[in-house]
């Protein structure tokens, strides 16, 4: 049988929750899992927040069941409205967002967040058919087993070196100045 509830309070660790059921009079369940796409050797995680309105599995008795998902309603309404778009908005503002009808992937992190991807050994590559652009109120570093520098320092060094020149003293610096 299926309910409509409230989640009251979650088990992290545990992946459960316990839910108000408002048509069996308030009744709270007991610990319910939450049905989850993976849990093997692929694992998801996503908890509902405490007063998440959830769909129930429930036994005859309300006895056991497991929380299947979340449900809009007119208090938490959906972040976008296109069927061509898988979303997802974060409590802080970070988002993820695929649109198919115009193949455009975007990510929002909000300010003071960060973003780490790490290979262990793999590699990673960027295949563009256009421009690539890097924008950034600091210092962009390459960092590699023989060198440790930043874009900045990288650009400096070219606009400032010479040759030795065979005609004695050196070259001038390059006249194609990097910016």
């Amino acid at each position: 049988m299926f309910r409509v509830g409230i989640v009251k309070s979650q088990d992290a660790a545990n992946c459960r929750v316990r839910v108000v059921l408002p048509d069996r009079n308030q009744m709270t369940s007991w610990w319910l899992p939450i049905v989850t796409p993976k849990s093997q050797n692929d694992k998801a995680y996503w908890m509902p927040d405490v007063g998440e309105q959830v769909v129930c599995l429930m036994d005859e008795h309300d006895e056991d069941g497991a929380v299947l998902g979340s449900i809009y309603s007119s208090a938490d309404t959906p972040p976008v409205s296109s069927a061509d778009k898988w979303h997802l908005t974060m409590k802080d503002g970070a988002a993820f967002e695929y649109d198919r009808a115009s193949h455009a992937l975007a990510v929002t992190i909000p300010s003071g967040g960060t973003v780490t991807v790490t290979a262990n050994g793999a590699a990673i590559q960027i295949d563009a058919g256009g421009n690539i652009n890097l924008h950034a109120a600091g210092d962009i570093k390459l960092v590699t087993n023989s060198h440790n520098d930043s874009v900045d320092g990288i650009i400096n060094t070219y606009n400032g070196h010479t040759h030795p020149d065979p005609q004695g003293g050196n070259t001038s610096v390059p006249t194609q100045q990097m910016t």
